[in-house]
């Protein structure tokens, strides 16, 4: 039996106290992940979460994006985090730009990198798509490339494949 579950058995202190002092615990023993929504989509959980037509991608489209910390099995949003990571937006078009929430527009392909302040384990961002966006062209996100980690556990995430743009639709 778990130390904490045994001394929960004696006190008038919340369950929710105990489970927030195991999830410290367990991620102190490495039981710590990142969560990158919306999720990448195919067999492999390789192909990119969302696929908006050319005319989408170029009527000013905002992705939504939220970063979660969890543990391992991600079942579990670890809420004890509150802290900041580097992040960084790679796009790979010829025409096209980006602005990350209601800040200014990057110039045309160019990558984006700022810094996300978590709050209760969660993170989000807006991408707002600007300039020319064409078929094939993709956004990526990375998370914490310079493996600051958390709790001194790598938790780096590179090339989330969020974005790739396809044809527009016949007819």
């Amino acid at each position: 039996m778990r130390y904490l579950d045994y001394l929960k058995r004696f006190t008038y202190t919340p369950n929710e106290f105990y489970d927030h002092l195991k999830g410290l615990e367990d991620a102190a023993g490495g039981d710590v992940d990142l969560v990158i929504l919306p999720a990448m989509t195919g067999e492999s959980a390789n192909g990119p979460a969302l696929e908006p037509t050319v005319n989408e991608a170029n009527g000013d489209l905002v992705v939504p994006v939220t970063i979660q910390v969890t543990n391992k099995a991600k079942t579990k949003v670890m809420e004890w985090f509150n802290g900041t990571r580097k992040v960084t937006v790679d796009i790979n078009t010829t025409a096209g730009k980006i602005a990350i929430n209601d800040g200014g527009f990057a110039a045309v392909n160019t990558d984006v990198t700022f810094d996300l302040a978590f709050e209760n384990g969660v993170g989000t961002f807006t991408i707002t798509l600007g300039g020319t966006w064409a078929e094939n062209n993709t956004i990526k996100v990375t998370v914490d490339d310079s493996d600051v980690g958390i709790m001194g556990y790598t938790v780096e995430k590179n090339d989330h494949f969020l974005v790739k743009v396809k044809a527009n639709s016949a007819g």
